[in-house]
């Protein structure tokens, strides 16, 4: 298959994605573009950092009906982090940056509004809140032909599917659904299925669980030395921009406490904060007036932060999937990356067993 995006969506959207730096298909957008193209529903699962959004995103732009000032594209995703991030990317892809417009809970209603009534062809957003305008009569979607779930397996759970029943029905009875998601369990396919039209499933092929551009190491150490090796792991290898990961919120506080004693700029980010605050540690760590960003699992679930070299495990997940979700937030869309463990020695067994089941090498170190 060609390695080349003008062979699946065009030249205009190919000259915009070089002058963005990108220039080869990965494999899950050559496997994805073809099929969206066909007008087909798709469950599609890649590894974290591997263009899940342009997969998605390209094929829907490259079909935008210009005549038509109304939503084609319904895109919907569980944090304001996605929703956001998402928008951007569809923004500076679209030769019109107003028709793309963000509908979260917790924004601004007067604000979104304003964008509605740019007549955007693109929306993005939190399904709660999309619902609110359609059911206020201010977002029409009868020209909406897709769909989009990103992290679907966070949106179709039994809670939410009451809602994600409503958004679909709430648009043309031709629309083509697409989920998308690092993870894409049994339960989600299940609950999916009955409301998609023969869908493909993409899952991702063996070699591309885990990227060969990024590399694996650890250290062993006792745990009450564990901070100063994360310490002495920042500044030998003059860390710029790095996620910690910690398994716990009390662990969070503790470590930006400590580094930040050191001298090493710290943000904490909170599963349970409020917007407020997770937008304001995310722009210091974006902007570089933090170096680190220290958060679990939860705190850290769709963020797509570019320009990360490294990620540094000061606890250990709890599975070979939560390796895979962190280790492959480094390294994105082929750039070099460095995923670091820092260990007890009851953990070695633990973390061979990750690397054995993912297929990765992950080498021992010491400083």
């Amino acid at each position: 298959m060609s390695t080349k995006f003008n062979t699946f969506v065009g030249e205009a959207l190919t000259q915009k994605l070089e002058a963005m730096g990108i220039v080869t298909p990965t494999d899950i957008q050559r496997r994805a573009i073809p099929i969206i193209a066909e007008k087909r529903d798709l469950i599609a699962q890649s590894p974290t950092g591997t263009g899940k959004t342009l997969a998605y995103l390209l094929p829907i732009i490259s079909r935008i009906n210009p005549e038509i000032r109304a939503a084609q594209a319904i895109i919907t995703a569980p944090t304001y982090e996605l929703a956001a991030q998402i928008a951007k990317v569809a923004a500076g892809l679209m030769d019109d940056a107003s028709s793309v417009a963000l509908l979260i809970g917790s924004a601004s209603k007067p604000r979104q509004l304003e964008a509605l009534k740019k007549k955007p062809t693109i929306i993005v957003g939190s399904i709660g809140r999309i619902l609110d305008f359609i059911s206020d009569k201010k977002l029409s979607v009868h020209h909406a032909k897709t769909l989009v779930f990103d992290e679907a397996d966070k949106l179709f759970v039994e809670e939410g599917m009451d809602n994600v029943g409503r958004l679909i029905k709430s648009t043309l009875r031709e629309r083509q659904i697409l989920l998308f998601s690092a993870k894409i369990p049994e339960a989600t396919r299940a609950l999916a299925m009955p409301l998609m039209k023969d869908p493909e499933v993409l899952l991702p092929k063996s070699r591309d669980i885990l990227p060969e551009n990024i590399r694996h190491f650890y250290i062993v150490a006792p745990q009450r030395e564990k901070f100063n090796i994360l310490r002495k792991l920042v500044h030998a290898e003059n860390m710029s921009k790095a996620i910690v990961f910690v398994n716990t919120p009390f662990t969070i506080e503790k470590a930006a406490t400590r580094l930040n004693f050191h001298k090493l700029s710290t943000s904490p980010l909170y599963g349970a904060a409020d917007k407020l605050r997770r937008k304001k540690a995310l722009d210091d760590f974006r902007s570089g007036r933090a170096r680190l960003l220290v958060a679990s699992d939860v705190g850290a679930r769709g963020l797509d932060i570019g320009g990360l070299d490294f990620v540094i495990n000061l606890d250990l997940p709890d599975s070979d999937t939560g390796y895979l979700h962190r280790a492959g937030r480094c390294g994105r869309m082929g750039a070099d990356g460095r995923a670091y463990s820092i260990i007890t020695p009851s953990q070695i067994s633990t973390l061979h067993k990750f690397a054995k089941k993912l297929g990765i090498l992950i080498e021992e170190i010491s400083l």
